[in-house]
């Protein structure tokens, strides 16, 4: 009887150890998550207000991935980088994201839109090979941009701001939300999620890979 007994409170240790294991990864997780996403919050602007920059930097979304047509989120993105371009806000405009050799084309999609609009070549820098925020970030560092303002948006904005300055990208941010999104409780959901992991990002530390596999 008292062997069930050691054996039942092994397991009951066991048990509570595990939990509160969780609770406290759990925890730390939440609170990376806070930092990320409060760290750099004065530096995002509405487009009206935004600061001067050498640089603005269009940051990759959804296109069709037949047509390569830019989703709603990413015309929105674009459009307040073309204002910015004409008020003379910022001297270019880079489009950073999937070159095609992942998922979808968004370089493609966006450089033929800014074409669209009327923005010549001589302004459009393409970082293509950016599957992921931090990429994009740090394409920027080993490629000397700096002063540059990222145009994505207000879910979007704490965490690309995290990662760019915190790895030598002198940032702003510049919102590109122009309507309500359908998922956008969704879309803010999924970024705060994503949030520690810039957190290991900018640490040295990649928990997850993304892009064409090697």
């Amino acid at each position: 009887m008292s062997r069930i007994s050691n054996k039942g409170a092994i397991v009951r240790f066991f048990a509570l150890f595990f939990a509160a294991a969780v609770a406290a990864a759990s925890v730390l997780l939440v609170l990376f998550a806070v930092e990320v996403r409060s760290m750099y919050s004065d530096r995002i602007y509405e487009p009206a207000n935004a600061p001067e920059a050498v640089y603005g930097v269009v940051l990759g979304a959804s296109v069709d991935k037949v047509t390569s047509v830019p989703g709603v989120a990413l015309q929105d993105r674009l459009d307040v980088g073309i204002d910015l371009l004409r008020r003379r806000v910022v001297m270019g405009l880079v489009v950073t994201g999937d070159d095609g050799l992942w998922k979808s084309n968004e370089i493609k999609g966006m450089v033929d839109y800014l074409h669209s609009k009327g923005v010549p070549d001589e302004v459009i820098f393409v970082d293509g090979g950016a599957y992921r925020t931090y990429e994009s970030c740090a394409h920027l560092q080993t490629k000397g941009f700096n002063n540059v303002v990222l145009i994505t948006q207000q879910f979007h904005l704490p965490r690309a701001l995290y990662l760019c300055n915190k790895i030598g990208v002198e940032s702003r941010g510049v919102v590109a939300d122009q309507r309500w999104y359908s998922q956008y409780f969704y879309y803010w959901v999924r970024d705060f999620l994503a949030s520690p992991f810039a957190y290991f990002d900018v640490r040295g530390v990649t928990i997850i890979e993304k892009g064409p596999s090697v």
